[in-house]
This record gives structure tokens, C-alpha cells and sequence, in this order.
């Protein structure tokens, strides 16, 4: 238990980032009455003291962002010290760190001040400075985007069973057919009215990403309904990538696939997560690792050409050998693509609900395994983001064959390019790059309330594309 008293400043968030990295949230209290640690911000010094470890800086007094890190820093310092363990990423929680790489690049630094300063201001490890350096590089070149253009998200909240791990605001898709049918009539609304004022409007469709939930759990009859629809406004031979995360292999048969096809679908996910089947029970995942394997070939066979595949990093009760089992089931499919994720454990999870916190031991071997793996299959890093809350301090990357990187997570992560989200709980993002800004606009997240309010939330995106393409 960690008892904080802050001193000369209210930056108790940025003190909780820094302190989650080393105690559990429930272990954290701050308490300016009964307290054992400190954090202080003076006239000259930025300053943490726990036990009889003090740590201090002096700090940019004009700049908040500064103050903020200069604390964050000195916290970092201390607490490293006091539990004698390295935290790799060093100050950066839930943060994109290649955006810093791109900021340094545009003001004419090069890759050796940019590396130094990852690790002396960000207190990064030199493992994690090179990586990020190496992903930024990747993706540089995805960077740019044609002229007058978006990207589109299309979200379907549904999944076959909700996994354990999973924060997503879905709905089992069985006994809820009707509300399917419901949301699928909401959604080619929105398609009518934003589509037809993107067209109206002469704006372009750069990528396009349907993710959920799991697109694929929709019947064969929406699917094509959706797919139509959109074909009716996007011209989909011209976008430089299709992306539809199918995802759960319990969801995904050959007449779903050739109907992908005929859209023009260009790359899909097919997410084992693992290929132990005791965890898949676990996490509850009503599939097999053999349907794992039959739906990859049956999309090989149906000619798709740019498969990815997810696994995640601290699943319940696995360690080592069950990553080797994975990855080498994996190796022997040759995905384009690998996606590692560290599990993070979200607020809105069955495993926050049980407070699950088996914080694997072994999750950076783990991680190391797996990411060596896709290196050995000839893939490079090309996308990476961070968030709060995972079993250790790694991140989330990105694994493709050079020539087949999602585009779309590229842009999101950079948030290089506006992408407009349309369906539950799908979020649009706004660029404006002359201000220097980006503007979020929410659909709500229930389905029923989707279904429900979808005139409202048009009007609402109406609006916003109005003022975004005036401006």
C-alpha cells in the first residue's frame, strides 16, 4: 500500500499512471494527512520521495505538459529504485510513442537526437527506443494520404459469446437476432444520409475497416445487405485497402467468405488469441483450434491473400509453452500479418468485474518469443500502441510481410487522416491539421439506443462534416 501526499500541485492523475506501474489501483490512496510517500512541486524542484529515496528536477514552469513529466519522471526515478525493478517504456502509459518520433522528424531532428531523447526525457529502455524508431520508419511511407479524403470505420456490435478479456460494448448474437436486424436497418440509414453527403460533397474513401464485436457473426443475408449498400456509395475498387476483421472462426463459413470476395474485401482477420484449447474454454471462445486451421485454408483457398492473425499475451494460466504452441501452429499457416496484444485488463471486462489480477510473471518472455517468431517469418513491426492497465509493461504491435501493413491501423494510430466511424459505439475523428486539433464524436454505444436515435446521431454527424469541410 502506497500513501501519497501531494504537495503544490493536483496532478493526481499523471501521479496514478506512474504509481499503477508499480501497485495495484486498489494498493494506491492519496493522502495528504497519513502518508509515506511524497510528491512536491516547489518553486525550482519537481520532487518524490518514498522510504529514504528522493528523487528531483528542476522543471519548465511556462509549459504544463513539462511540469507534468518533470513529475511523472522523478516518480518514475524513485519508484525504480525503490522496487529495484526497470520499467521499459518509462513514462509513456496508454500513449502512441511513434506520433513522438513523427512530431521530432517534422522539426528536423534526426534518429540520434530522436533515440537520445526517448531515452533521457521519456526514460525509455534502448530495446524500446529502437523499436519505436523501427515502427515509425515502417509506417512513414503510409503516412501520406490522397488528396480530399477519409477513411471509413463501419462498427458491428455483435459476437458469438463475449470473451472474458473484452471491454467492447457487444452483444451475443444469438437470441438477439431480431435487435440484429434492427441495427442492420439502423446502420444502412447512416449509410444513406453520411455516405450520400461524403458523395454529395466529392470527399474520397481512402481505407475502409469494418470491426466489432465480430462483423463476421451477422448472417450471410446482412452481410451482403451492408456490403451492397455501401457499394452503392464507395467505389470500392478504388480504395487502397479493405479490411473486414472477421474474426472469430466460430462465425466465419464459405459462403460469408465469398461474399467478401465478391465486395473486394483485400485482407481479413481470422484471431485464434491462442491455440491451447484449455484457455480457449477459459476465455470463453466456443471454438476449436481446428476450426482455427480449417477457416484459415478455406480462405486460402477462396483466394485471400492478406490474412491476419491475433494472439494475445497473458491470457489466464498461460506461459511460456503455451506461446510456443501457438506461434508455431501459427508459423506453419503463414499469415501475412500478426497482431500481439498484451492483455490489458478493462474496466468493463468480466476480468476487472472478478478483479482478476494474475499479472503473468513470464509475459515479456513471452512477448520476446512471439515477436522473434514473426520476425523469423520475414515480417517487420509496422504499427504499435500502448495502453493502461496490461499483465506488464509491453505494448501492442503490428507483425506484416513487407507490402501487406493494414493502412487503416497505421492512420489510426497516427491519426493522420479523419476517419469517419459509422454504426454503435463508433467513434469519428476529426482532423484539423492547420489547427493543430482533433475533434471526437461518439455514437452511443447501447444498440437498442443506436437503433433508436440513429436521426439524431445523423443529424449530429451532419453537422460535424459540414463544419469539417468548410473549414
Amino acid at each position: 500500500m502506497v500513501r501519497v501526499a501531494l504537495e503544490g500541485h493536483e496532478y493526481r492523475y499523471e501521479i496514478f499512471q506512474i504509481l499503477n506501474l508499480f501497485y495495484e489501483k486498489d494498493e494506491i490512496v492519496f493522502n495528504n494527512d497519513d502518508y509515506n510517500a511524497q510528491s512536491i512541486l516547489d518553486d525550482e524542484f519537481a520532487v518524490f520521495k518514498i522510504g529514504n529515496i528522493t528523487k528531483k528536477e528542476t522543471y519548465d514552469k511556462s509549459d504544463i505538459k513539462s511540469i507534468k513529466n518533470s513529475l511523472k519522471r522523478v516518480t518514475l526515478q524513485a519508484l525504480s529504485e525503490y522496487f529495484n525493478k526497470i520499467i521499459p517504456w518509462g513514462i509513456l502509459v496508454g500513449i502512441r510513442p511513434t506520433k513522438i518520433v513523427h512530431e521530432l522528424k517534422k522539426q528536423g531532428k534526426d534518429l540520434d537526437y530522436i533515440k537520445k531523447h526517448l531515452i533521457s526525457y521519456y526514460l525509455l529502455s534502448e530495446d524500446k527506443a529502437n523499436l519505436t524508431i523501427e515502427v515509425a520508419e515502417n509506417e512513414e511511407k503510409f503516412l501520406s494520404k490522397p488528396n480530399n479524403s477519409i477513411s471509413l470505420y463501419v462498427g458491428i456490435p455483435f459476437c458469438p459469446t463475449r470473451c472474458v478479456y473484452c471491454s467492447f460494448a457487444s452483444n451475443s448474437i444469438h437470441g438477439n437476432e431480431r435487435l440484429a436486424d434492427e441495427y442492420v436497418n439502423a446502420l444502412l440509414k447512416e449509410f444513406d444520409c453520411i455516405l450520400g453527403f461524403i458523395n454529395k460533397n466529392k470527399l474520397n474513401i481512402d481505407t475502409i475497416y469494418f470491426g466489432g464485436g465480430t462483423p463476421s457473426s451477422l448472417s450471410k443475408e446482412q452481410i451482403q445487405r451492408i456490403l451492397y449498400r455501401l457499394s452503392n456509395y464507395v467505389n470500392i475498387n478504388s480504395v487502397r485497402e479493405f479490411t473486414f476483421e472477421a474474426g472469430r472462426p466460430d462465425s466465419i463459413d464459405k459462403e460469408k467468405l465469398k461474399i467478401l470476395k465478391e465486395f473486394n474485401v483485400t485482407r481479413i482477420s481470422i484471431n485464434p488469441q491462442t491455440m491451447n484449447e484449455e484457455t480457449l474454454i477459459k476465455i470463453g471462445r466456443r471454438h476449436t483450434v481446428k476450426e482455427v486451421i480449417e477457416k484459415f485454408l478455406m480462405a486460402r483457398e477462396l483466394g485471400f491473400d492478406n490474412i491476419n492473425m491475433d494472439v494475445i499475451i497473458g491470457l489466464p494460466d498461460e506461459d511460456i509453452n503455451s506461446i510456443k504452441k501457438t506461434m508455431q501452429e501459427i508459423t506453419k499457416l503463414s499469415p501475412e500479418s500478426i497482431t500481439i496484444h498484451t492483455m490489458a485488463i478493462k474496466r468493463a471486462s468480466i476480468l476487472n468485474e472478478i478483479d482478476y489480477k494474475n499479472k503473468t510473471d513470464n509475459a515479456i518472455e513471452m512477448y520476446n518469443y512471439a515477436s522473434q517468431c514473426c520476425r523469423d517469418m520475414g515480417m517487420i513491426p509496422y504499427y504499435m500502441y500502448r495502453q493502461k492497465n496490461m499483465v506488464s509493461p509491453l505494448e501492442n504491435v503490428g507483425y506484416s510481410k513487407v507490402g501487406k501493413e493494414c493502412i487503416y491501423n497505421i492512420q489510426m494510430i497516427a491519426e493522420n487522416i479523419s476517419i469517419l466511424s459509422l454504426g454503435a459505439d463508433a467513434i469519428t475523428k476529426i482532423i484539423y491539421e492547420d489547427e493543430n486539433r482533433i475533434e471526437r464524436y461518439a455514437n452511443v454505444k447501447d444498440v437498442r439506443e443506436y437503433v433508436n436515435r440513429i436521426d439524431e446521431m445523423i443529424d449530429k454527424k451532419i453537422n460535424v462534416l459540414t463544419d469539417f469541410i468548410q473549414k
